[in-house]
């Protein structure tokens, strides 16, 4: 039992060593191991490996937490760290998930396979007001520069903004100036419409966008507002409702409805007579009265 703790403490402080002399790590950014149930490898230091059930890996602002790990001496001298096992990095505001990372110590860089899911969190300043949005990005591949805290993103990737949610062949991010490209051919999704070229460049900090064609012109698809659309209809059978003859009229003139001089030439037209017109002055005749009978 001793022996093996011994062995751990020396894997430990070999592995320490190795990271900052092989790795071209200065004081302040030695990576360092917690959490190690088993170390073993080669006494060179070429090859390393270890496994627990708590690992950790600690380097700057960059934290680790995997299943296990192998440390690989380089062509250039330098050393890679295979992570495997659920591997969880984080970094300030920065999460990423996936199932392997190859992390490169001296140039503080690597590349998640598997299901890989990144997240930023929505970060706000003492005032309350938003300085940077959340960013949600899921893809099979992606290569990180932790340092700069800048990525490219490739087999399918996709991502979800507060304001769009996008796809493309790669989409790339760098954080020190909130430049976010999706290029090689972009679907863009903004609440209803719908976004289609060959790139498109966000500038997250100002919220603005370029968008650019590829060999087909860029296509948009915008989506009409149905309940504006059915209130302008709604409003055009009000307005025709309006001009129709309330119930019980036929909407045409009856006689006796028409100013005098349509009755007249109503009549003419019609041929219908008209009653003779009695002269002024003229009284009437007297009815004849019936002869009186004799004795």
């Amino acid at each position: 039992m001793r022996s093996r703790k011994l062995l751990l403490k020396i894997g430990l402080v070999v592995a320490m060593v190795v990271l900052a002399n092989h790795g071209r790590l200065g004081a302040a950014e030695k990576g360092y191991f917690k959490g190690v149930d088993l170390f073993y490898g080669d006494t060179d230091g070429k090859n390393l490996y270890m496994e627990g059930t708590a690992l950790e890996y600690y380097q700057g602002e960059t934290h680790l937490r995997f299943g296990k790990a192998a440390i690989r001496e380089r062509e250039d001298g330098s050393r890679e760290i295979i992570f495997e096992g659920e591997v969880l990095l984080t970094q300030e505001d920065f999460k990423v998930t996936g199932d392997r990372f190859h992390y490169n110590t001296g140039t503080e860089d690597g590349i998640f396979t598997g299901k890989v899911v990144l997240e930023r969190a929505e970060t706000r300043d003492e005032a309350g007001q938003v300085v940077k949005e959340g960013l949600t990005l899921v893809c099979g591949r992606l290569y990180l520069q932790t340092a700069e805290k800048a990525f490219t993103a490739s087999e399918q990737p996709t991502i979800e903004h507060r304001d769009f949610r996008g796809s493309g062949q790669t989409i790339s991010y760098r954080d020190a100036e909130e430049k976010l490209t999706i290029s090689g051919g972009f679907h863009l999704w903004s609440k209803e419409d719908e976004f289609i070229g060959e790139e498109i460049c966000f500038d997250l900090r100002q919220k603005t966008f370029e968008a650019r064609r590829g060999a087909a012109p860029l296509e948009l698809r915008l989506k009409i507002d149905e309940k504006e659309q059915k209130g302008e209809e709604q409003a055009k059978e009000e307005q025709v409702g309006e001009e129709q003859p309330e119930e019980g009229q036929t909407g045409v003139k009856q006689p006796g409805e028409e100013h005098p001089e349509e009755e007249q030439l109503r009549k003419e037209q019609t041929g219908e007579e008209q009653p003779a017109e009695e002269e002024p002055g003229e009284a009437p005749a007297a009815e004849e009265q019936p002869a009186g009978r004799l004795g």
